[in-house]
């Protein structure tokens, strides 16, 4: 919830100016303030134990996880991350095709004025 109300914070700061580079700026601000939460939600299940459960996959033991639900969460886990690899991929082809879209039509544009010359 903290996390949230900080996000929703930082997307309305960053569109409260007019100038976009001074919005950014502010929330570069503000989340780098936010970075002093992360150390508080990692190791707020050790401290408030009473409320949340003792970590069950990442301990330096065996996991107390069963493995009837531990092998489908890191398959699914794997699943992501193959999922988020692909993602990026095709962002970055779709930035590649952008990027030379816009060099042949001003090299047209170019083309086309020094003709005209």
């Amino acid at each position: 919830l903290v996390l949230f109300i900080q996000y929703l914070g930082y997307l309305a700061l960053r569109h409260a100016f007019d100038e976009e580079q001074r919005g950014l700026n502010a929330g570069a601000i503000l989340l780098l303030v936010g970075l002093v939460n992360l150390p508080v939600i990692k190791f707020s299940v050790e401290w408030w134990n009473t409320l949340h459960q003792p970590a069950s996959v990442t301990r330096l033991g065996k996991p107390t996880l069963d493995a009837s639900m531990l092998q489908p969460l890191l398959i699914m886990a794997l699943g992501m991350f193959a999922l988020y690899g692909v993602l990026v991929l095709l962002r970055m082809e779709t930035l590649m095709r952008q990027s030379r879209q816009q060099t042949r039509l001003l090299r047209q544009i170019w083309a086309d004025q020094k003709g005209e010359a």
